[in-house]
């Protein structure tokens, strides 16, 4: 049981990258992300007011053929979502070139079209994987439950390069970027309006098609993939649009200039990981046109905590601590009309939740919900706590690593198992392998199975730790992700996840654990752990 998964696949992604990707997701051209004391309450501020944009996507009649052209007799019936515009909304100019989308899905696919008008259609970065906003590009981002953690991110250029990945959470909140995650069975196809790299005359632009596999999206999706009629996730697309220049008769771009961000969904500032204010997609089954969009009846109780959200981070930048109480942190009128609401500190960490009123509670059918943070999750029958989807449950809720989700009755239960593993990484990376191994059982019953090999009793499991890693230099430095709690009764609980270990290159697996209750404290009474090659 080690650590999450790899942060990127190969050497290439290593410091220098994530500075580029910082560089990008935070230019200096917007002041307020520039500064480097963020100013959180002026983000919201900006983001608050914009109310993401709606689509309703419906069932294709029959495949479109992935060839990059949009004549297919499904795309004809589709219809095209709003013009794309700035990311930071009417704060900034209307896009130069338009650029527009259109959805359909099946029980095989989510098929994704764009339009992107362009008077020069050019490329350079031929390498699955390359860091593709470098070129103008198409980009997509899928929450599928809605709760602010672990999204999909994919990018395309016009040379018909891509590059996926997969974010535990959201960069502001210390997410990693998961990009040896491919999407298996991928389908995109190019078409351009014109010439490609040619720059002795003028194009009208170029078109995608991309057809994503719901198997690919199942793992993290919470939900069911395919959708079912009425389903709605969280969806954006993106497009980075470069100032160029000719010179030796091939585009480069302009030095020392900034890139355009047209989106659909405008996100308020310039940082599209910020799934909150990320459009919704509506899957129907209807007859295309017929069937109108459902505003999310939770967004007020959802904004009410994301201020709350954005005005605890600013506290705990200036306290050094998050605030017990809600007159401390300068809410809106609108947020402290919803302070029914509860608040709990605790260390770095706080919890606030606020009761939906009625008529807030969504009214979306047959939907597998979840609840999760950083570090777990919960997989539970249909109707019992997504954002996205249908409950019992009044209540929603959200911490300090921004994830919005509903309240379960099992909250302690899930809440007591990740400081468990939290005790475990913050030993491990301290040295301290004794420390580490407090939450196994001690004794001659406990298993660790690894590598093919099953490892009997807790003496035996600390002594192989420490033949494995006899230094500090080689213990590296641990984390966990994407957890996924299944209670067993109210004294044993499944755990699964993903390890994480920075050593001289980023190195990770899975692993999932058996706990027991035992005289009153949770143990470890088996681990499997396995490493990704």
């Amino acid at each position: 049981m080690i650590s999450r998964r790899a942060l990127w696949r190969d050497s290439r992604f290593q410091p220098a990258l994530l500075a580029v990707v910082f560089i990008w997701m935070i230019r200096s051209a917007d002041p307020i992300l520039a500064d480097p004391q963020r100013n959180w309450t002026a983000e919201w501020a900006r983001m608050k007011p914009i109310t993401p944009r709606g689509y309703v996507c419906y069932r294709a009649a029959q495949p479109p053929a992935i060839d990059g052209r949009l004549d297919d007799p499904a795309w004809q019936q589709a219809p095209w979502t709003a013009d794309f515009v700035d990311i930071e909304g009417d704060r900034r100019p209307k896009p130069r070139f338009r650029t527009r989308a259109k959805l359909l899905w099946d029980d095989k696919y989510f098929y994704i079209a764009a339009e992107l008008e362009e008077p020069h259609v050019w490329g350079t970065l031929t390498k699955h994987d390359s860091i593709i906003f470098n070129d103008n590009d198409f980009e997509l981002f899928i929450d599928p439950d809605g709760d602010n953690h672990e999204y999909y991110e994919f990018e395309m250029n016009a040379l018909n390069t891509s590059w996926d990945l997969f974010l535990t959470r959201p960069y502001k909140d210390d997410g990693r970027a998961d990009n040896s995650w491919d999407i298996a069975g991928l389908k995109t196809a190019v078409h351009v309006v014109g010439t490609l790299n040619n720059p002795s005359d003028r194009d009208t632009g170029w078109t995608v098609e991309i057809a994503i596999p719901w198997h690919a999206l199942r793992e993290f999706a919470h939900r069911p993939a395919p959708p079912h009629d009425g389903d709605q996730w969280r969806v954006d697309f993106s497009r980075v649009e470069w100032q160029h220049q000719i010179v030796g008769g091939k585009y480069q771009r302009v030095p020392n200039t900034h890139e355009d961000n047209w989106v659909w969904s405008p996100t308020g500032i310039v940082d599209m990981h910020r799934p909150e204010r990320w459009g919704y997609v509506q899957f129907s089954t209807a007859a295309p046109g017929t069937v109108s969009f459902k505003p999310d009846p939770t967004r007020a109780a959802r904004d009410a905590l994301m201020e709350i959200y954005y005005h605890q981070q600013a506290f705990q930048q200036k306290h050094g601590r998050y605030a017990p109480s809600f007159d401390q942190l300068g809410l809106s009128a609108d947020a402290q009309a919803r302070q029914q609401s509860m608040m709990k500190t605790s260390g770095d960490q706080f919890q606030a939740s606020v009761d939906l009123r009625e008529g807030e509670a969504p009214a979306e059918p047959n939907s597998l919900v979840t609840r999760k943070n950083a570090a777990r999750r919960e997989l539970r029958p249909p109707g019992q706590g997504s954002v996205l989807a249908s409950s019992k449950n009044s209540t929603l809720t959200i911490r300090q690593d921004a994830r919005l989700r509903r309240v379960h009755p099992s909250d302690a239960l899930l809440d007591r198992l990740e400081s468990i593993l939290s005790e475990q990484a913050a030993a491990w990376n301290r040295g301290d392998i004794d420390g580490f191994m407090q939450h196994y059982w001690k004794s001659e019953d406990l298993t660790f199975s690894s590598g093919g090999h099953t490892t009997r009793g807790w003496q035996t499991t600390k002594d192989g730790y420490k033949q494995r890693y006899p230094t500090r230099e080689r213990m590296g430095h641990l984390t966990f992700d994407s957890l996924e709690v299944f209670p067993q009764g109210d004294s044993a609980a499944l755990l699964l996840g993903h390890w994480h270990l920075d050593r001289n290159g980023p190195v990770g697996g899975n692993f999932s654990l058996v706990f027991r209750k035992i005289d009153g404290a949770w143990v470890i009474v088996h681990d499997h752990t396995s490493r990704t090659q």
